[in-house]
């Protein structure tokens, strides 16, 4: 039998990695509600980088670690992860009720050619699948949601490919547009960046945009085009008053501005250009100014910071949310000057899953799945126009430079640029 490949990353220093051969083993017979899936589809994003930075913390080297009969050194479990990634994997085999072999499923995947196994419980809406592996109960449980896919629903090839790239990062986008920032905060009560578990306040006027200027840094990334596009979509008098993006690119935003309509009240900037920002904020004078990291530049966000302070901005209310990291390997020393311009600032983290989390819960997840997944395919059959630069680059395989070996290579070194998705076909 043809050994399988499995992509390990060094966990004290994730541009460390490597490529491994494992053993075929005869697989073992299947314990109960059970089924094993091969990747066929992966997408690579900056949040791959995440999942390795944050790995121990929030126990995402846990949901497929790395087999024991992987070759020295690698097989310490302690040293070397396997970093997961979203996308499609094929059914091997199964008996849970419900899941035949070849069914096609939407998860969270390890990057290898080797079939996961994954321990499955029904959930809602119908095609819904909750994992409860007990060594993946720490994980948020948005890693561990899984749906299978109707090949009538997704018989484009095209559009599962982008779905790897974008699919779970635009959510992330969403939520914060239609549920922390609630259009109509009073009438869909808003949901604080972390959720309700946080136990944190976040009241109608924490939500209301209506006398705000919402500021973007790093407005090139996924999640900030995702969030976007949500406030291109809203009523006009939900706010906000103005929308400045920050971005290496901003040419490219700008004609989705304009497609939009939304030329007279959003200003689309440079990174060298962001002085230029606070007069055109002052103009709208807003009584808050959102400003939401989605990866900013090293200083620029204190830089911002300082021209409001010091300009007639500085009696507005501000509020600076911590959304996404550069796409460069973060050094110790790094992590522990993000973790302290956190309290400086006053940053808010943000979490995509304790949203959700919250929103299954006071809506149902029937209704909230619906409502998510009729928002993202309508954006899915808009894409030519939401993000009109952006193309898929697609590579093969785990090995080389074409396959995600090469691109956790230039995601790690900062090498991917903003218009560009990664995709491979395992």
């Amino acid at each position: 039998m043809e050994p399988e490949m499995i992509h390990v990353v060094c966990k004290a220093d994730n541009r460390q990695h490597a490529v491994v051969n494992i053993p075929s083993s005869p697989d073992h017979n299947l314990p109960p509600s059970s089924l094993r899936a091969r990747p066929i589809l992966l997408g690579l994003t900056s949040n791959n980088l995440s999942y390795a930075r944050g790995g121990d913390l929030l126990h995402w080297w846990k949901t497929y670690p790395v087999p024991p009969t992987a070759p020295a050194p690698y097989n310490d479990q302690a040293s070397w992860g396997i970093v997961p990634a979203w996308g499609y994997a094929t059914v091997t085999e199964s008996n849970v009720p419900g899941i035949i072999p070849d069914s096609l499923i939407w998860g969270y995947w390890p990057t290898s050619t080797s079939p996961a196994l994954l321990r499955l419980e029904r959930s809602e809406p119908e095609g819904h699948w909750v994992e409860v592996s007990s060594h993946r109960q720490q994980l948020m449980p948005i890693y561990n949601r899984y749906e299978c896919v109707h090949s009538d629903e997704e018989n484009e090839a095209d559009e599962r490919a982008w779905g790897t790239v974008f699919r779970g990062v635009w959510v992330a986008g969403y939520l914060l547009s239609e549920y922390v920032f609630s259009p109509d905060p009073r009438a869909r009560e808003p949901v604080h960046p972390l959720g309700d578990a946080s136990g944190l306040p976040w009241s109608a006027d924490d939500a209301d945009l209506s006398s705000a200027v919402v500021v973007v840094l790093g407005a090139s990334t996924k999640v900030a085009r995702s969030f976007s596009w949500c406030l291109f979509d809203r009523p006009r008098e939900s706010g906000p008053l103005g929308l400045v993006q920050v971005t290496s690119s901003p040419g490219a935003l700008q004609e989705v501005v304009d497609g939009k309509g939304w030329a007279g009240w959003s200003k689309t900037l440079a990174y060298t250009e962001i002085d230029r920002a606070t007069e055109w904020i002052e103009g709208l004078q807003p009584s808050k100014v959102v400003i939401v990291d989605c990866g900013a530049r090293d200083n620029v966000l204190s830089r911002i910071c300082q021209n409001v302070q010091e300009s007639a901005l500085r009696s507005c209310k501000p509020v600076i949310l911590q959304v996404g990291s550069q796409q460069k390997v973060y050094t110790a020393d790094e992590v522990q000057a993000a973790r302290a311009a956190m309290q400086s600032l006053g940053k808010i983290q943000y979490n995509t899953s304790g949203i959700q989390d919250t929103v299954i819960t006071r809506e149902g997840a029937a209704r909230y799945f619906g409502e998510v997944s009729c928002r993202w395919k309508e954006w899915l059959a808009h894409r030519a126009s939401a993000i009109p630069d952006m193309g898929l680059v697609y590579g093969q395989g785990i090995a080389g430079e074409n396959g995600i070996y090469g691109g956790w290579e230039k995601l790690s070194t900062g090498a991917v640029r903003p218009e560009e998705g990664l995709v491979y076909a395992l």
